[in-house]
């Protein structure tokens, strides 16, 4: 985890002297963590298990903006903005770190390796909501859900069977299609033989052909 995490530039000397207090947590799948429009004191980075964030719309709807895995971090909009701008939830049990946000700000202007390490991640999350925004714009709903699967696999390089805790209604938010669609789009992948589901874990068969479908 330090490799991934925003102290992964400092040495081990600098990592004693951070004087800041790191709080291991531990929730169930479907805990909010926080609320839009809570007070953003704190960030966490995430050690274990996946994490929705959701934003709500005038309408009244949910849109997932972002899901993150083991070594993402997120409520780091609290440095420069007093509320929380999403909700995030667990999607399983996970297991965080976290930070005090005031004590990290102090830090990360003492050590500038923090701060970059900080918007660093910030512009990679910036890039892929703008990708992801060209693709609900230009892509078919196949092509979009084929390539979902293929960069959900990649966060978990080592494991043939990946855990999966999304509901279809959470892939139809977070790629732009409804249920419905994403419901016979996944039957229709797991007649063809590429992919198989079984009590929250996904199993990629044919990487070759989903990836196929992602690039048409």
């Amino acid at each position: 985890m330090r490799a991934r995490s925003i102290f992964a530039g400092l040495s081990g000397e600098e990592l004693c002297a951070l004087g800041m207090d790191v709080i291991d947590l531990e929730f169930v799948g479907g805990t909010t963590i926080y609320r839009e429009g809570d007070s953003a004191s704190h960030a966490y980075t995430l050690r274990e298990g996946a994490i929705k964030l959701v934003k709500s719309l005038a309408d009244g709807r949910a849109q997932i903006v972002r899901l993150l895995h083991h070594g993402d971090l997120f409520g780091f909009e609290g440095l420069h903005r007093e509320q929380h701008q999403h909700t995030a939830i667990a999607l399983s049990t996970v297991k965080l770190c976290r930070l005090d946000l005031r004590e990290l700000d102090l830090l990360s202007q003492r050590l500038p390796a923090v701060r970059e390490a900080i918007f660093r991640r910030w512009q990679r999350a910036l890039e892929e909501a703008e990708n992801r925004i060209v693709d609900l714009g230009t892509r078919r709903a196949e092509a979009r859900l084929a390539t979902f699967l293929l960069q959900w696999a990649q966060a978990y390089p080592q494991r043939r069977s990946l855990p999966f805790p999304l509901t279809r209604q959470d892939l139809g938010e977070f790629l732009g299609l409804s249920t419905e669609h994403v419901s016979r789009i996944m039957a229709d992948f797991k007649r063809r033989n590429w992919l198989r589901e079984s009590r929250g874990e996904l199993e990629i068969l044919d990487p070759k052909a989903l990836g196929a479908v992602g690039a048409s």
